[in-house]
């Protein structure tokens, strides 16, 4: 399995409870047609964990409004499968994930700039056999405190024949939290506002 495009780090644990977190299946559409597969192949499952899709920033002053850096959403997923072309054989298959965020300056921001990190997760089995983070640059234009994203596509590729059927594989996609952060979102139910695509 490799990923490609964006710094890399290693996997440190799998997310606690991820599997009840789960809650948006997205099977992404398949690309063109492929002339030694025949047909496009079916894309591992995605999913967004509800406790990843919202990214709170607050001042050290404590998680309260008028402390609000930035808050940060995951509003769609999109991509497509391709099958990977080794030597001209058709033998791996290639997953390209992108996400669509909205970003929003908070009262206690103040910087015109930030940083949003974000990771995808490749689950076999029920385990999380790799994982790589990304980062997603953002700018607020002069008197503007709500602006759009769309991330980088970036590459997966897994060890499997491409077929039109499933595979053992599913992606979890999400921002990448701090303790702190994951744990705010948690106790405070944060309803996640994604949707699908």
């Amino acid at each position: 399995m490799r990923i490609t495009s964006g710094p890399g780090t290693p996997l440190a644990r799998r997310l606690a409870g991820l599997a009840v977190a789960i809650t948006l299946p997205l099977t992404l559409a398949g690309c063109g047609e492929d002339d030694s597969v025949g047909f496009a192949p079916t894309c591992p499952a995605m999913h967004i964990p509800a406790e990843v899709a919202d990214y709170y920033n607050y001042s050290a002053k404590g998680p309260t409004f008028d402390h609000l850096v930035t808050r940060a959403s995951i509003t769609k997923l999109a991509g497509d499968c391709a099958a990977t072309d080794d030597s001209g054989k058709k033998k791996g298959l290639r997953t390209r994930v992108g996400i669509h965020i909205v970003v929003r300056r908070g009262p206690a921001a103040t910087s015109d700039s930030l940083t949003l990190p974000w990771f995808v997760a490749v689950v076999h089995n029920d385990k999380i056999v790799g994982k790589h983070i990304f980062e997603q640059a953002v700018t607020f234009p002069g008197g503007v405190s709500t602006v759009a994203v769309d991330t980088k596509l970036v590459s997966v590729d897994l060890p499997v024949k491409p077929t039109n059927g499933e595979n053992d594989y599913q992606f979890e996609v999400g921002f990448q939290l701090t303790k702190t952060q994951l744990a705010y979102n948690r106790e405070h139910g944060v309803q996640a506002t994604f949707t699908s695509q």
